[in-house]
């Protein structure tokens, strides 16, 4: 953050694509959040009967792909984006 010469030398570029990163992550993990919220307080019997799970599953295996060996729903919402509804 500082110059050869001691004075500030703030790359603002690279602190624009900081800041870009973690409102990426803030609205990643505010995702997962309301769906583990959704998952907790879902009143079907099944998460598999439950419309709303189900488009959370699909939205998080297309923005990515499951890892080899992984569970179907062991990253439910990881990725879901901005769009998690509270239908219940």
């Amino acid at each position: 953050m500082f110059s050869v010469n001691g004075t500030p030398d703030l790359p603002r570029s690279e602190l624009h694509q900081r800041a870009d990163a973690l409102d990426r992550q803030i609205r990643e993990m505010k995702a997962l959040s309301d769906t583990l919220r959704h998952v907790a307080d879902c009143p079907a019997p099944s998460h598999m009967e439950c419309p709303t799970f189900r488009r959370l599953m699909k939205v998080a295996s297309r923005r990515r792909g499951p890892a080899p060996g992984a569970r179907v729903g062991a990253r439910v919402g990881a990725r879901a984006g901005a769009s998690v509804g509270k239908s219940r």
